[in-house]
This record gives C-alpha cells, sequence and structure tokens, in this order.
C-alpha cells in the first residue's frame, strides 16, 4: 500500500472534515464509507485511525516517550501491542495514523491465533520495555481471548529470561486495569483518553528498522 487508492484519499479527507465538525464517529465513519464503497479494511482504517484535530492533540498531549517510562509503573494493553509488533516484524500494513500512533489494521483480538512470529514480538516487546526501564511493568491479556493462558506464560518465561521484573496476566477488564498505571502502553482510542500518559511501544520497536508502515497524516 505505497499509494493509497484516490477513493480512499477522499474518504480519509471527507471523514477529518466531518469531525472537526462535531458530527458522530460512528455514523460518519458509516456515511463515508458507503458512500465510497468501501470493504472493510477500508472501513477499519477510518474507524481506528482518522480523527479530528481536537482528539489529535488530546492523543498527542498524553503521549510519551521512552524516556518519560523509567521508574514509572508501566501497563500494557497486550494483544494491542503485540498484535502491532507482529505486524511490523511480518510485514503486514501497519498504519501510522492522525494522531501519530502505530495501529495494526488485522487486530481483531477475539479471532487471534499465535503464530511463528508471536514469541519474537513478545521478545522485541519485552527488551524495548526493559531499555525504558519502568519501575513496575504488568503485560495484561484479555483473558476472553483462547488461549491467554499460555500466551501469559510465554510472557513471563521471556520476562524471567530477559531479566526484566515484572508480570503478565490475563484480565476479563483489561481497558480498566491497564487505565490504573503511571504510563500505558495502547494505541486503543477509549484507553488513551482515559489514560494520563501513553507511550507507543511499537513506534519505538519499528525505529531504526524497514517495516511496511504507511503514514496517513501525509494524505
Amino acid at each position: 500500500m505505497s499509494m493509497m487508492p484516490s477513493k480512499l484519499v477522499a474518504a480519509v479527507r471527507d471523514l477529518r472534515y466531518l469531525l472537526d465538525r462535531g458530527y458522530p464517529r460512528t455514523s460518519a465513519v458509516r456515511f463515508v464509507a458507503n458512500h465510497y464503497g468501501l470493504g472493510l479494511d477500508e472501513r477499519h482504517l477510518l474507524a481506528r485511525c482518522v480523527f479530528s484535530k481536537g482528539e489529535i492533540e488530546i492523543h498527542r498531549a498524553k503521549a510519551v516517550g521512552m524516556e518519560e517510562v523509567r521508574g514509572k509503573r508501566l501497563g500494557i494493553d497486550g494483544y494491542n501491542v503485540l498484535i502491532t509488533i507482529e505486524g511490523l516484524l511480518s510485514g503486514r500494513k501497519v498504519i501510522r495514523c492522525d494522531d501519530g500512533f502505530l495501529r495494526d489494521l488485522s487486530a481483531i483480538f477475539g479471532k487471534y491465533r499465535t503464530s511463528g512470529t508471536t514469541r519474537a514480538a513478545l521478545v522485541e516487546l519485552l527488551r524495548t520495555v526493559r531499555k525504558a526501564g519502568p519501575g513496575e511493568v504488568a503485560l495484561i491479556f484479555d483473558k476472553q481471548v483462547s488461549r491467554s493462558g499460555e500466551l501469559s506464560a510465554m510472557a513471563r518465561e521471556e520476562m524471567g529470561r530477559l531479566g526484566l521484573a515484572g508480570d503478565a496476566r490475563t484480565a476479563a477488564d483489561v481497558d480498566r486495569r491497564v487505565r490504573g498505571f503511571d504510563v500505558v502502553a495502547s494505541s486503543d482510542r477509549a484507553i488513551i483518553e482515559r489514560s494520563r500518559a501513553v507511550w507507543d511501544i511499537p513506534a519505538a520497536v519499528a525505529r531504526g528498522r524497514s517495516a511496511a508502515i504507511v503514514d496517513l497524516r501525509k494524505v
């Protein structure tokens, strides 16, 4: 997706226009997507990656870099972060969205299955966290997703191997739990808006490596 289809570019611009004027997100996305006859992936892009100027300001004001994580309590939205890093490593299309956060459009968590890239992505995630030096880290996976317990155990194993102090566990209310930390790692819009500080771990992983990232901000 080095070049976006012209109708998708037009849809992105139209949606921005509507959001900037206060139109409700859900109905605006549906209206624009239907108007241009967009497919499912393109609809996901509109819903997850296009923001009003006001939303962008709020999200960017909460974004912190690696240096601001040191010594802090870090809560990681497990599937959200891991799936995006898997996308980076496997060459899937990852989008740098209007608010600057990286998002993987294939992130349908309820249907997630581990793959040959999962452990490598988990190691990249944890190595990046170790470099940041948080005072406490919790990697939290949605327990309603199949085999989350096994993934948590894999994460604890890798944390031990890397000498990273912290915990990996499952929970039914990941959103609420991660929001209780000093810094949250997630690209979920609802979590960002309810958190004090947010770190984009996939962006830190992507820095300095070749990855299939489409920058929507240039549209």
